[in-house]
């Protein structure tokens, strides 16, 4: 009788799994399929740790559970913040923008993108639809223009979506999310 070694034994499962693939169409595969292959895998692989001695695998730890109690309101983002820089190829950002408690007080953006013309964006042009996690606007004229602040540490980002109507013909394509920091000055 032939003696399969543990890594023999593991190319061989692994070739079986390769060629399930192989065979089934793309259109039947499917996330239960997937899952159904991966638990086919994981006892696969602890038979060949009961084959070397070693004991399987313990099962990943539950992620911890956090409660909150229903009558305490999460606290928004606070900060105010200014960038104003220039690169070597022209491109400019002059933001200003104040959130206290996660409303916005203050927004006035304008980006120049060289050789295509700026956007600008200013408070009065949009209504706040969301304070946390993160500060979101909605134009008032466009539903679908959105601005989103979000903040990680000290580092603030405002980014626009779909705000083309709020540019010169070709920069909204161009302009980047700005990014910079509480303390002060452009990241």
């Amino acid at each position: 009788m032939y003696r399969m070694g543990s890594r023999t034994f593991f190319r061989f499962v692994a070739a079986l799994l390769a060629a399930s693939f192989l065979v089934t169409p793309a259109s039947a595969f499917d996330y239960e399929q997937l899952m159904k292959l991966k638990k086919d895998f994981e006892v696969v692989r602890d038979i060949i740790r009961k084959l070397r001695g070693r004991d399987p695998a313990p099962p990943p730890p539950a992620p911890p559970v956090t409660t909150q109690p229903a009558d305490t309101p999460v606290a928004g983002m606070s900060f105010d913040g200014s960038c104003v820089a220039r690169d070597e190829t022209g491109y400019v950002e002059n933001a200003q923008i104040s959130v206290a408690d996660g409303k916005v007080r203050q927004l006035a953006v304008r980006i120049d993108v060289p050789k295509r013309g700026a956007c600008r964006y200013q408070l009065a042009a949009f209504r706040q639809t969301k304070q946390t996690p993160f500060v979101e606007l909605v134009a008032t004229s466009d539903a679908a223009c959105s601005i989103r602040v979000w903040q990680q540490g000290d580092r603030v980002t405002l980014a626009a979506t779909d705000c083309a109507d709020k540019c010169a013909r070709g920069a909204f394509e161009y302009a980047w999310p700005v990014s910079f920091s509480t303390a002060g000055g452009c990241h």
